[in-house]
């Protein structure tokens, strides 16, 4: 390829990409760490999003940037730079004859780590279909959602998510210069993700900035995905060594300051031991203090998604077969987690006004034991705490965003999945963690079969693993290509499964089943998750 076949044109000025060949020996073009937005750095930290300046000269965008501020979650050391806000879009062409529908990718990570880096998120699989792959970095932790009360000063949190934005207003003005369809814009995310994705479904800011969406293992319902109010900021402050006032412009001032390492490094100590099991994350989702032209949630997420303007686009949603067992990684870390469980304090923070000995919430727990325990002592059980966990904290808010969806009045389809390919090769996740020998499908499992990572070599092309890639990245592809999973752009064996969005209102749900080999079939999962929808119901809590 010469020189000019590489550049492309941006509102910002000129990027030169790299020719690139995938592991599938697919030709393709790189574009790596480009700027979609000023760096969050001095003054800027902790503000919302703006846009970059212009540059005059070419710009290369032919290696990655450093990303974005967390916790890494292998080491558990702190890595990345407060100058991390690039994307990555991978073309196979910028004046293909038809424009490529257009995939963006919004990573995990508990929204304290995670980045877009190559080693974990390479398009090789998805470049077997005819699409562009967007994918970023956003600020995550206490950069990312920290947030002050004092209108004056301007700083309303949730600048994460107001970065993701930033990026789908970057990809709407600037994709049909890398051969992308701006009128054909699929959002997918996985985890805090998923969940990221799931407030764009909901939230007005982000409107017609997409057309589908893929919601994978995460969800603005879930637990962890909305965090409450609470002096965070000054908790921050005082643990990196503040004593002055509470007066928040002090206290700003201090945090503009500090160390962004340590800042990162100390996030998980301002939990205080009487809210763990009812707050996940200091640094999350939350609604905005106060209202500016720029808010991002204004209203908790159950009362947004009953008038979503996405309820009239078409979803993918779905997880894996068992989510939970990333818990056992917390178990070993603190085996208290388990040891000191109770039971009594697996009652969703939603459902309000039950007693410690009210006979609702002893109920609860007795069908908890029943259903996840059989005859086995939960404080020991650590497979029976994964599988609670499995539904407590992933798949009750899934389902509970189809419910929504199906009884909204909305024309959107709704189609659900559930990934079950157990492969002591391939599930990336769990290996890294656990070994190959642990059995069940992980939370994160089913990304390395999206995306090429740097320890799984690529399968042979007749092995369960590339089937279940193929057959993965065809349904992806296929949706977002047209809207219809079943079309198959990249002939995959699909053994003649059909699979058909959600036709009922309320629970049984029916999913495609990803598994050796395709089923349509009931969630497997339903009868458990009836346990939860019961509590709900009994507590005049609203589902959806």
């Amino acid at each position: 390829m010469t020189n000019d076949i590489l550049i492309a044109k941006t509102e910002y000025g000129k990027v030169r990409g790299k020719q690139t060949i995938s592991a599938l020996g697919t030709e393709y073009i790189s574009f790596l760490g480009i700027p979609y937005a000023k760096p969050p750095v001095g003054s800027l930290r902790f503000k919302d999003t703006q846009k970059p300046e212009p540059w005059s000269e070419i710009y290369d965008a032919i290696e990655e940037k450093s990303h974005c501020l967390g916790i890494d979650s292998t080491t558990k050391t702190v890595k990345g730079s407060e100058d991390g806000l690039y994307l990555n879009i991978f073309t196979k062409n910028l004046k293909p004859n038809k424009l490529y529908p257009v995939i963006v990718y919004i990573h995990g990570g508990a929204f304290l780590s995670g980045s877009s880096k190559l080693d974990i998120y390479s398009p090789d699989f998805f470049l077997m279909a005819d699409v562009i792959v967007v994918t970023f970095n956003y600020r995550v932790g206490p950069l990312g959602f920290l947030h002050l009360n004092d209108p004056e000063l301007n700083v309303p949190g949730n600048t994460g998510l107001k970065d993701q934005l930033m990026v789908l207003k970057f990809v709407r003005d600037n994709i049909e210069n890398f051969g992308g369809d701006r009128n054909n814009i699929t959002l997918v995310g996985h985890s805090a993700g998923g969940g990221s994705v799931s407030y764009h479904c909901i939230v007005e800011a982000s409107k017609n900035l997409f057309h589908r969406a893929i919601i994978m293992s995460g969800c603005a319902l879930n637990m962890w995905a909305l965090t409450p109010q609470r002096d965070w900021a000054m908790r921050l402050a005082k643990i990196l060594g503040y004593e002055e006032s509470e007066e928040e412009k002090n206290i700003l001032e201090f945090l503009q300051n500090a160390d962004p390492v340590k800042m990162t490094e100390v996030q998980k100590k301002l939990i205080r031991p009487e809210e763990f099991g009812k707050i996940t994350f200091a640094f999350a989702p939350h609604i905005e203090p106060y209202k500016t032209s720029e808010t991002f949630i204004s209203k908790r997420p159950i009362e947004l998604i009953r008038t979503a303007w996405s309820n009239d686009i078409d979803i993918l949603i779905g997880g894996t077969s068992d989510e939970g067992l990333m818990y056992l990684e917390n178990i070993r870390e603190m085996p208290a987690l388990l040891t000191s469980l109770k039971l009594t304090n697996m009652v969703p923070v939603e459902i309000t006004g039950l007693s410690v000995d009210d006979p609702i919430r002893l109920e609860f727990v007795e069908k908890l034991r029943q259903t996840y325990y059989s005859s086995s002592e939960p404080t020991k059980d650590e497979l029976g705490f994964c599988k609670l966990q499995t539904d407590r904290c992933f798949w009750h808010g899934l389902q509970r965003i189809v419910q929504g969806r199906q009884n909204s009045g909305g024309t959107g389809r709704t189609f659900l999945y559930r990934f079950a390919v157990d492969s002591p090769t391939q599930n990336y996740y769990k290996i890294s963690r656990f070994g190959p020998d642990l059995r069940g499908v992980c939370h994160g499992d089913e990304i390395s079969y999206l995306f090429k990572n740097k320890c799984c070599a690529v399968p042979e092309q007749n092995t369960l693993e590339f089937k279940s890639i193929q057959r993965f990245v065809s349904v992806f592809t296929s949706f977002a290509s047209n809207g219809n999973p079943n079309s198959n752009v990249i002939g995959a064996d699909m053994e003649s499964v059909e699979w058909k969005p959600v036709e009922t209102r309320e629970p049984p749900f029916k999913c495609l089943n990803i598994e050796e080999h395709l089923k349509f079939e009931i969630l497997p999962e339903t009868e458990r998750l009836a346990v939860w929808d019961e509590l709900y119901k009994t507590t005049k809590t609203p589902l959806y």
